[in-house]
């Protein structure tokens, strides 16, 4: 043990590291030395029988208990849908939305047709200038409302956006959303839906990515498992160790292995 003058022990100063955004999978923050780091954005590249959805509100939840704000925008579903399906693991949104911790941004509504009755909509949601003047309009009003606090910001997912945008033009959203989101104390994750953009393009993301989380499917034993793991994140060194998982009433749960399968 280092010592001071005089015999006395040193007291060790710990390393000052990016800021970390736990995911909510214990093991996973494991998997991450601690967490997402802060200036991140994250790709979730996600297999069709895996549910991105949940990873990505089990996300949104565990920042809001430890006092992040989560902007979520949904293409994928209706927010009434989101606050279901975090309502079945006990995760109640409705006294952070009335706080403003948690903001709901419908990008859904207009996809068929109708109109969308949150506070924050898009009507055009596949015009990349609307989402980003959106994107720029919550940042300011959550800098100004909740100085200093650390924001999370999901997209779940990109996939629709890609099916009426060509792809390079997807990237060059993604890219300026990276810039945006090294402002302050921001993690991004964009949900990828693979097999529907093709391999060439599913490696652009991976390439283009800060870090990737992945979620896929394979059969074991007769049955289809679910595994994570993290093939990619930078400002930190990972473990890309396979995660066995599956989905309880808590949300997503790692398994332990035994053997050459799960039991």
């Amino acid at each position: 043990m280092r010592k001071e003058a005089g015999g006395r022990p040193a007291q060790l100063v710990p390393l000052q590291g990016p800021y970390r955004f736990k995911t909510g999978i214990r093991e996973l923050d494991q998997a991450l030395n601690g967490g997402i780091p802060a200036k991140l954005t994250v790709a979730l590249i996600n297999d069709p029988e895996n549910d991105a959805s949940t990873f990505c509100q089990q996300f949104a939840w565990e920042g809001l208990k430890s006092g992040d704000v989560c902007v979520y925008f949904s293409y994928d579903h209706h927010p009434e849908t989101v606050r279901t399906n975090m309502a079945r693991f006990g995760w109640n949104t409705k006294p952070y939305e009335d706080r403003m911790d948690l903001i709901l941004v419908d990008c859904y509504s207009a996809r068929t047709g109708e109109r969308g009755k949150e506070k924050y909509w898009l009507e055009r949601p596949f015009e990349t200038q609307r989402l980003l003047e959106m994107f720029r309009t919550i940042e300011k009003e959550v800098r100004v409302l909740k100085p200093q606090r650390p924001v999370r910001v999901v997209l779940e997912s990109f996939s629709p956006v890609v099916e009426v945008l060509n792809f390079l033009d997807t990237l060059r959203l993604v890219l300026k959303l990276q810039g945006l989101c090294k402002r302050g104390t921001y993690a991004g994750i964009g949900v990828v839906h693979k097999g529907i953009h093709g391999q060439t393009n599913e490696y652009i993301t991976k390439h283009t990515s800060e870090g990737v989380i992945e979620l896929y499917s394979r059969v074991e034993r007769k049955k289809l498992r679910q595994f994570m793991r993290v093939s990619k994140m930078g400002l930190t060194s990972f473990d890309s160790t396979e995660l066995p998982y599956a989905m309880t009433e808590h949300g997503i749960t790692v398994l332990r292995r035994q053997g050459p399968g799960l039991d």
